[in-house]
């Protein structure tokens, strides 16, 4: 085998053809929804008339995007079984929890809202809502930042274009502009009505191409159970089924996720918008609920498939030179193009297609919501409350439109600017933490705490920014080590862990320390 051909896919011209009907589809469905589009409240939330069955599946369909399932294989490539835990603490926080208790999604569903910061307003005032959709939307958008950048490189490794070209950077840049402009068009045309259609839609296909990969995993003659489980124990040891081992996540990681699940699941816009799509309280009580399995299977997956490209690159001299040049117990090197690229190997052509349009509704199904959600946050709750005059419906929709193109170009240079780090989780969680901390402790005080005030709120936000250093940890540690003479490294779930605590304390403080004269009520 020669290096060229150790890279090389079953993706042939049938699977193109498959990929590229899907994608003609999608977009005649952003043409098609924008007929119904009548009103901010159809081209925001739908409606808000949801059922359940539909609005289970369109909040699965959100939540198990593409960057999901790359972030998952790079950890399960990483850190084999241990990565586990963190799809249990998602089916038991997420999915169970929110969805027995109906912790603040049910209020949030009753106070008939379009937006989450529009609580903000009920509950503290104007100004909050305004400090929550600046933070909402700035923490969504650079979380949203390495999103087409992980599916361009899925998309460049899987077909065998990275063997195909000298640099693949320049393939994964191409592609990546070419998937924003698709996204683009059909969410600023269709809004959430195609979003919803869509999302239905794509958890279909996705459902079988996840099935797919799992099955030709399992019976590739070169991989299977048992080889897996027995490749990873000789090549890595423990730390890839304990989580707390030497050399592994450590409790400061699994605390951090913990609280990071609990306040996603009723703050985090894109997944707490299917309390406020859903048709009544119960309905998004029973979302969240129905939704529990999904919220193990769509990180499990994908780690499984990163085990399988551990077990598989072991095998062969020249990817194992290329991941990990060290050796298996050492770093691995370029681990976003692992999994992609023995997907590309063990499944068929003409089904590896199926796989690959699985995977791209994956992509838009994420992107579209996304879009749209830190759009109509930046219109409803930034420009609108601070305008002078009340926007009409069309103006409103207007702005959100263009506020998605902006967004779209943002992707673009941050997604080429911005150097993969060694874990996109870790990325994705802080990012999400800069607005999740503060607003989430303010938005779950709110709800449960009469002495819960304006100052107190705004204290909670302000201190959540404390997780932008967090997205620049490397310079930083460096200065640091540099100053103290010491080895110092602050790491990014310590740092999240910690701003979520400094978060609480500010809240109360302040709340206690600086009380509303004429404390709010939520109607």
């Amino acid at each position: 085998m020669n290096p060229a051909s150790a890279f090389a896919t079953n993706f042939a011209a049938v699977d193109g053809a498959i990929v590229g009907i899907y994608l003609a589809v999608a977009l005649a469905i952003g043409i098609f929804a924008n007929r119904y589009i009548h009103s901010v409240k159809a081209y925001l939330i739908g409606g808000g008339a949801s059922g359940p069955s539909l609005n289970t599946a369109t909040f699965i369909g959100t939540g198990l995007g593409l960057v999901t399932l790359m972030y998952a294989a790079i950890e399960g490539f990483t850190h084999g079984f241990a990565y586990m835990v963190l799809p249990i603490i998602n089916f038991l926080i997420m999915g169970v929890l929110l969805g027995t208790t109906g912790l603040v999604i049910s209020k949030l569903r009753a106070l008939r809202l379009m937006t989450i910061p529009e609580f903000f307003e009920r509950r503290y005032g104007r100004d909050v809502r305004v400090l929550a959709g600046i933070l909402c939307a700035v923490a969504g958008i650079v979380n949203m930042g390495l999103f087409p950048k992980m599916g361009a490189t899925f998309i460049t490794w899987s077909t065998g274009l990275g063997a195909a070209v000298e640099d693949p950077t320049l393939v994964v840049n191409l592609i990546t502009s070419v998937l924003i402009v698709l996204v683009l068009i059909y969410t600023v045309l269709g809004g959430m009505v195609s979003v919803i259609i869509t999302d239905y839609m794509q958890f279909i296909v996705l459902g079988v191409g996840m099935g797919l990969g799992i099955w030709f995993c399992l019976s590739h003659p070169d991989l299977g159970w048992d080889r897996m489980v027995d490749t990873i124990a000789e090549g890595r040891g423990e730390m890839m089924f304990n989580p707390v081992a030497e050399g592994g996540y450590g409790w400061i990681w699994i605390a951090f996720n913990c609280a990071l699940a609990l306040f996603a699941g009723f703050c985090w816009a894109p997944e707490a918008s299917r309390a406020l799509t859903a048709r009544d309280p119960g309905v998004s009580k029973s979302t969240f609920l129905w939704a529990a399995p999904a919220q193990f299977a769509r990180l499990a997956i994908p780690a499984f498939w990163g085990i399988a490209a551990f077990t598989l690159i072991a095998q062969s001299p020249e990817l194992l030179a290329h991941f990990f040049p060290e050796g298996l117990a050492e770093k691995a090197e370029h681990a976003s193009a692992a999994m992609p690229l023995v997907l590309g190997k063990v499944v068929p052509s003409g089904l590896l297609g199926i796989l690959v349009a699985g995977l791209l509704a994956a992509f838009m199904s994420t992107h579209d919501s996304y879009l749209l959600c830190w759009a109509s946050v930046i219109s409803r709750d930034v420009v609108g409350p601070l305008s002078r005059k009340k926007l009409s419906g069309a103006e409103e929709i207007r702005v959100t439109r263009l506020v998605v193109v902006a967004i779209g170009v943002f992707l673009l240079m941050w997604g080429i600017w911005y150097e993969l780090p060694a874990s996109v989780w870790n990325y994705m969680a802080i990012s999400g933490t800069i607005y999740l901390s503060g607003a989430g402790i303010a938005l779950l005080g709110g709800c449960y705490w009469s002495r819960a005030s304006t100052a107190g709120a705004c204290a909670a936000m302000l201190t959540g920014t404390i997780a932008v250093f967090g997205l620049f940890l490397e310079p930083i540690n460096a200065s640091l080590s540099r100053l103290t003479g010491l080895d110092v490294e602050l790491t990014m779930p310590g740092l999240g862990l910690f701003t979520f605590l400094a978060c609480g304390v500010a809240f109360v403080l302040f709340s206690l320390l600086m009380p509303d004269e004429r404390p709010r009520r939520l109607e």
